[in-house]
């Protein structure tokens, strides 16, 4: 059973990502985990207001959250009569990015599916702030961005992305490939790198990762170079029947810091394709 956890802050957004990953998965036996987070505003309070405040102060975050929780879990439970399909809630105070680490430790979450940014018109803005904290840190697992306007195509490209200058593990790719299988879907590679500048190591690790997924497939998988970032998010914005697939390395010192960013994040939000970070 596939265990698919979904943070929501029961907004349109939020609804938009249950929806795509309910459609993705409606031939899985699958459990879906609705989380959600809350805090308590303690701004100009100090330990004794707080010793002070009745229960009614500390309850009500909770109970919020929890009353939230219920109506996402009515509203999927009542709606949605795929017997493969079971909807859980988890209401914690606790910070989202341990939140998320604890949940995926604990229940073994095989996927994070997150809502991507809604755009207002045709200005191109950064993800959310929690939105990169969770591209950022969360590695557990593979994260799924939902653009609020995707579609579940039939048989969609999954579409790798990496530079190859590393060699991707092939139980990663394995993982991966469970999800393309679900749905059926066709594979494509595309080479984050200029093609007359790919070194020899980055061919052999780029033939390696063909080679493993024309095994697994059972057919021929096509590549495609991308010279930058922005090239392929012209390339995902242009291809809404793709899931971008993009292979994350482990940040260095300097994304530790924030002085610089994941590919991912510098991407930005698609407009209404699937994004997927996958690490290694």
């Amino acid at each position: 059973m596939k265990k698919i956890l979904i943070p929501v802050n029961f907004n349109n957004n939020s609804h938009d990502a249950i929806d795509y990953a309910i459609k993705f998965f409606k031939h899985e036996d699958c459990h879906f985990y609705f989380f959600n987070t809350y805090t308590y505003n303690v701004d100009g309070l100090n330990a004794i207001h707080l010793l002070q405040a009745d229960m009614d102060w500390f309850e009500k975050p909770k109970l919020e959250s929890e009353n939230n929780l219920g109506a996402v879990i009515y509203k999927y439970t009542f709606n949605n009569r795929n017997k493969k399909h079971r909807f859980n809630a988890i209401s914690e105070s606790i910070n989202l990015i341990d939140g998320i680490k604890k949940a995926i430790d604990e229940i073994k979450i095989d996927l994070v599916v997150i809502p991507g940014k809604k755009l207002k018109d045709d200005t191109i803005q950064g993800y959310s702030r929690n939105t990169r904290r969770i591209i950022e840190n969360i590695r557990e697992c593979p994260v799924m961005i939902i653009p609020s306007s995707a579609k579940l195509h039939k048989r969609p490209e999954f579409v790798l992305v990496s530079n190859f200058e590393i060699e991707l593990p092939k139980e990663e790719l394995q993982n991966w490939f469970e999800l393309v299988k679900i749905v059926n879907g066709r594979i494509k590679i595309v080479t984050l790198f200029s093609k007359s500048k790919m070194t020899d190591i980055q061919k052999i690790h780029q033939d390696l990762v063909r080679f493993n997924l024309e095994i697994m497939s059972a057919s021929s998988i096509p590549i495609e170079n991308i010279d930058t970032v922005n090239d392929l998010k012209d390339f995902a914005n242009y291809h809404s029947d793709y899931i971008i697939c993009l292979m994350d390395r482990k940040p260095d010192i300097w994304r530790i810091c924030g002085i610089t960013q994941s590919r991912i994040t510098n991407m930005g939000p698609l407009r209404s394709t699937p994004l997927i970070a996958l690490h290694h």
